[in-house]
C-alpha cells in the first residue's frame, strides 16, 4: 500500500461575531444558562444577581483530512448462464467445447470462469476537534480563512491559541481505519491513498465568566464566534492549558510511523510526502 501526504497547512477563521455582540446576547439569556431552567423558576434568580467578571478570547483547533483512495485489482469469477432447453449437449464458444449441466427440475446451465479487471475510487473529507473526536465540518465551510504560515510564532494579540491534543498521526489513523476495507481479490495491482489535505483549522470561541451571586458560584458559558452559536456552560482554558506549536510535534506523521497508521499492521506501506495545490477544493 501507498500512502501519500500532502504538505501540511494551518489556518485560522477571524470572528464573526464580536465580543461585544457575544457579550449581549448571553447577556439576554444569561440567567437561565446559568442557573438552568428549574433554577431560574424555583430560585427567581434576576438579571442584576449575574454578573460579568472576565472574557476569555481563544482560538480553539479543529483538523480537516481529505483521503482519496483508488484500488486496482483483478478477481475470479464463474458466471453461470442458463439455456434454453434440456437437449443442449454442450455449447462452442470461441471455438471451445463448454460441458452443460442440468438440476433435477431439468434446467440446463453452463459455467464460464472469468477474470474481472476492478477499479475503485473514493474520496472524503473528515474532520475532528481538537481532541481528535469527528466532528460535522459542514458548519465550517462558508467561513473564510487565511493561512498560518509561521506556525511557531502564531500568537495574535489579546487571543489564547489552544493547540490540539489529538497530533496529526492519530487523526490519520482515525481516518485510514475509515477508508481502508477488505479488498475481494485474487492480485492488487495497485492500493493507493493519497492524503489530499491535512490542515489544522483554529476557530474562534468566547469564555464568558460568571458571578452568580447568591450563590458565590463562577459559571463560564461559551460562544462560538464563528458560527454565533451559544455553547453553553463551558471552561475557561488559559489558565490550564500549555500547548506545543510546533509544526515537528503536531504533524508527527513520517516514514518511520507509516505501518503504525495502518489498521492492523500487517500491510507493507510506502509512505510519500509530497506537494499538492490546497487551494483547489
Amino acid at each position: 500500500m501507498d500512502i501519500y501526504i500532502c504538505k501540511e497547512s494551518v489556518f485560522h477563521h477571524f470572528p464573526q461575531v464580536s465580543v461585544e455582540v457575544a457579550i449581549d446576547r448571553l447577556d439576554q439569556k444569561k440567567v437561565q444558562l446559568v442557573s438552568g431552567t428549574l433554577g431560574s423558576i424555583f430560585s427567581r434568580t434576576k438579571p442584576e444577581d449575574i454578573e460579568l467578571v472576565s472574557v476569555e478570547n481563544r482560538l480553539e483547533a479543529y483538523w480537516v483530512i481529505k483521503a482519496h483512495l483508488r484500488t486496482v485489482y483483478e478477481r475470479n469469477r464463474t458466471y453461470t448462464l442458463p439455456l434454453s432447453g434440456s437437449e443442449i449437449d454442450h455449447v462452442t464458444i470461441h471455438g471451445q467445447d463448454i460441458p452443460v449441466t442440468a438440476d433435477s427440475k431439468g434446467n440446463v446451465s453452463l459455467s464460464l470462469n472469468g477474470v474481472e479487471h476492478c477499479l475503485e475510487e473514493f474520496q472524503q473529507s473528515y474532520g475532528f476537534d481538537g481532541d481528535g473526536a469527528e466532528i460535522d465540518l459542514s458548519k465550517y465551510q462558508a467561513y473564510p480563512k487565511t493561512e498560518v504560515v509561521d506556525l511557531e510564532n502564531f500568537a495574535p494579540e489579546g487571543v489564547i491559541v489552544i493547540s490540539p491534543k489529538a497530533l496529526a498521526s492519530t487523526v490519520v489513523r482515525s481516518v485510514l481505519s475509515k477508508v481502508i476495507k477488505p479488498v475481494d481479490a485474487q492480485i492488487i495491482h495497485e492500493e493507493r491513498i493519497d492524503i489530499e489535505a491535512l490542515e489544522i483549522n483554529f476557530k474562534p470561541v468566547y469564555a464568558m465568566e460568571y458571578h452568580w451571586k447568591p450563590k458565590n458560584k463562577m459559571v463560564v458559558l461559551e460562544f462560538d464566534a464563528l458560527t454565533g452559536e451559544i455553547l453553553g456552560q463551558g471552561q475557561k482554558l488559559g489558565d490550564t492549558v500549555k500547548g506545543v506549536l510546533t509544526p515537528e510535534f503536531l504533524f508527527d506523521v513520517t516514514a518511520v510511523t507509516a505501518g503504525a497508521l495502518v489498521p492492523g499492521g500487517s500491510i507493507a506501506v510506502k509512505l510519500v510526502k509530497v506537494a499538492y495545490d490546497h487551494t483547489k477544493k
